[in-house]
């Protein structure tokens, strides 16, 4: 009887600081996190061989094998947001959770690699990128396309 007292305690205290703000759940925070890491760099433009070479090792998709290809997003997290906020469409897995944006973007391809290097070429330019989002408030999760 004790414990369940405990227990409900608890829920309560906890759905109260929910509902004044104080804690946050984590809607997908590790998936938002890895999309940061592979997807996101507002520091710089990007856009050329070296830049992809250098930010594909960096970020840790050079090992245990060569990533064939990845998109960074060259924007600020804000805008990258923003993208959460436009009206829903449908991702390639089928889902209603995608958005769709016009932001500066580096496409990364893999050219060669051998046992110790991944070598990419860089295309810098700005186009429509597709992103999905969950959460709120939404934050991007994964990169569609």
């Amino acid at each position: 009887m004790a414990l369940q007292k405990t227990l409900s305690l608890l829920l309560l205290s906890l759905l109260t600081l929910l509902g004044l703000g104080l804690v946050q759940p984590s809607y997908g925070q590790p998936m938002y996190q890895r999309f940061l890491r592979e997807h996101v760099d507002s520091s710089w433009t990007g856009g050329n061989n070296w830049y992809c070479n250098t930010m594909m090792q960096r970020r840790g998709m050079t090992r245990p094998t060569c990533k064939q290809f990845n998109t960074f997003i060259n924007a600020d997290i804000g805008t990258i947001k923003n993208i959460c906020r436009t009206r829903n469409i449908r991702c390639k897995n089928g889902r209603m959770n995608c958005h769709k944006g016009h932001v500066r973007v580096t496409d990364c391809s893999l050219t060669a690699r051998s046992q110790r290097n991944c070598r990419y070429q860089g295309r810098g330019r700005s186009r429509h990128v597709v992103i999905a989002c969950q959460g709120n408030p939404p934050v991007p999760v994964r990169f569609d396309k």
